[in-house]
């Protein structure tokens, strides 16, 4: 067993004692302090989950890294990509592997972003998103859907004795759901002096153009309507818990929340809120503590609440009159993302004299995906 293995069944095993220690979803004030014990325990162990897997991604960047060094790969994308920046900075006349370049086919024109600059490009944007970030990624070829499986009902489980008769089972269930990816554009502009004369002109541009499509493609990600553009993960039929006073969110709504989700999605999940509602969370103190104990523990600069992590997601709904400020849940199960891997950007030196013109357009979508996964909470106070 891999130490990663060994950290990742600790932090099950905390989160049970955890669980433990609660009836009915209160926390009694005898318990307390062993609850505070095991939850800073707990952060110790998610701290350590997290530096092992950057260390094996670190270990697995490295030996890609090794390989182009050798020549094993990675020349040929590395010529796309020079060939595609000269593009950028002087059109198609510039460009001398004009063969790199690949039209885009739809009817938008232009020529197809390189798929390892596509990736460069993607990631670090990613990075800073928490939905986005968190959700799991489908990255999409040729169609601009996917069909996403999802188990609708369990297997059904019969006995028998060993030489006993066995009958067919018919679940579990596994039904589809389409993914699509929309169609996200962008309209940016720079002088040809700009482009000639600033070192690296080309790369700030393609950063400007990939910012602005995934922050609003973030912005969807939280309350898009899924009609032309993402459907929102605050806006999707997960599960719902209520507050017990319209308009007001209390430690004892969030703890109701938090053992509203199954155990089995516990273990990964985290909560979402905006700055605001953050800010309002860390206020609040333990129902059984008597106001001694913060609800919102702190490990370094990471907010918790109840063993889990806090992401700061600033688009998400403000507390108010029905409103659902807050969502809890295994994000990688509960949403997917699908990122079309053809960006086009198509080079317009003409309508928007002195200035050069670039029109890019990417497909990304986002929906629910397993909605046992997360929970989200209504400010709509409960009968």
């Amino acid at each position: 067993m891999t130490v990663l293995q060994k950290l990742e069944e600790r932090s099950a095993q905390l989160q049970k004692d955890l669980e433990a220690l609660t009836v009915n979803g209160e926390l009694g004030s005898e318990n307390v302090e062993k609850f505070n014990r095991i939850e800073a325990e707990l952060h110790g162990v998610e701290g350590a989950i997290r530096d092992a897997k950057d260390a094996e991604l670190d270990e697995l960047r490295s030996a890609i890294a090794a390989m182009k060094k050798q020549g094993k790969g990675g020349a040929e994308s590395d010529g796309d990509e020079v060939a595609f920046r000269d593009f950028l900075k002087g059109g198609v006349e510039r460009v001398e592997k004009r063969e790199s370049l690949i039209a885009g086919t739809d009817v938008n024109g232009g020529f197809l972003v390189p798929e390892n600059l596509h990736a460069k490009l993607v990631e670090p944007v990613r990075a800073v998103n928490p939905i986005l970030r968190m959700a799991t990624t489908f990255n999409m070829i040729g169609s601009n859907s996917i069909e996403l499986p999802v188990k609708a009902t369990n297997g059904a489980v019969a006995n028998a004795t060993e030489t006993g008769e066995r009958t067919e089972q018919n679940a579990p269930t596994i039904d589809n759901s389409t993914l699509t990816a929309h169609d996200y554009y962008s309209d940016q502009r720079a002088t040809q002096l700009y482009l000639d004369e600033v070192a690296g002109a080309e790369s700030m541009l393609m950063n400007w153009i990939y910012e602005d499509i995934y922050e609003q493609a973030e912005k969807d990600a939280v309350a898009g309507d899924g009609k032309s553009k993402i459907k929102g993960l605050f806006t999707e039929s997960y599960k719902s818990a209520k507050v017990k006073t319209a308009g007001a969110v209390t430690a004892a709504d969030i703890m109701a929340m938090y053992f509203k989700l199954a155990p089995s999605y516990r273990a990964n999940a985290a909560f979402l809120v905006n700055s605001d509602t953050l800010c309002q969370l860390m206020q609040l103190t333990h129902p059984a503590a008597a106001g001694t104990i913060p609800f919102v523990t702190m490990v370094g600069d990471k907010p918790y609440i109840l063993g889990r992590p806090v992401e700061e997601c600033e688009n998400a709904p403000a507390i108010g009159t029905k409103t659902t400020p807050i969502a809890f849940g295994d994000i990688a199960k509960a949403y997917a993302v699908g990122i079309h891997k053809n960006t086009t950007i198509l080079r317009d030196p003409y309508t928007a004299t002195p200035k050069i013109r670039f029109y890019a357009c990417g497909r990304i979508g986002g929906k629910a995906w397993d909605t046992n996964a997360a929970v989200l909470l209504s400010t709509e106070a409960s009968a």
